[in-house]
């Protein structure tokens, strides 16, 4: 069994006039991390599951942790889909999507995401492949997880946009025809199909 995992987290301590934010500079493949939106799909050679959907909350930290303490966590009701679902006897396929917006915000444009992924086992390796479509804001990160705790980053998107318009400048419209990059990658497999190796870093893209 494997997990797919695609996030959008801020790479700022806040942004977007002072909303939490997710405080790290590069992709992660651990789990702990926190991002504005995640999706997640577990699938192996014969099926693909069902799509989740969450985020991490925000608060508001522009008048200072007194008051964004007061004002608590408040949390996106993520929605997503999972469609164009394939199974060969070597491949499966799938677009999972998901769009969130900041819950403290009335209307404020959600955080599109939509990732077109494949794997094809051959032999002794599986290889992942696919593309990832939405906002061009904020950063985006996609890996797999084996069933025996190793990962696998394949996409570390960095977004143009900075802290304060970026949200602004880069939420608005679906961005569903907008490609933002783009994964290809072999990993070697044993028997039971864990992953030989981890690969926790991957080169970044700058995200279109």
């Amino acid at each position: 069994m494997y997990v797919l995992v695609f996030r959008r987290y801020a790479p700022f301590a806040t942004f977007g006039l002072g909303f939490e934010g997710d405080n790290r500079a590069t992709a992660s493949t651990s789990l702990t991390a926190t991002a504005r939106t995640c999706g997640i799909v577990m699938f192996d050679r014969r099926s693909i599951g069902k799509l989740t959907a969450e985020s991490s909350g925000t608060t508001y930290m522009g008048f200072g942790n007194t008051v964004a303490g007061w004002l608590g966590k408040h949390y996106s009701k993520v929605k997503s889909s999972i469609t164009n679902k394939h199974v060969t006897p070597t491949t499966i396929s799938f677009t999972a999507s998901t769009e969130g917006a900041n819950p403290m915000v009335p209307a404020a444009p959600d955080i599109d995401t939509y990732v077109d992924f494949s794997a094809k086992w051959l032999g002794s390796a599986v290889f992942f492949e696919g593309a990832v479509r939405g906002d061009a804001f904020p950063n985006a990160e996609v890996f797999v997880l084996d069933g025996f705790t190793k990962a696998v980053l394949l996409f570390n998107g960095q977004t143009k946009g900075d802290r304060q318009t970026g949200p602004f400048a880069g939420l608005p419209f679906s961005g569903i025809h907008n490609r933002i990059g783009t994964f290809a990658t072999s990993v070697p497999i044993g028997p039971s199909d864990g992953f030989l190796v981890d690969r926790l870093s991957c080169a970044p893209t700058a995200m279109s």
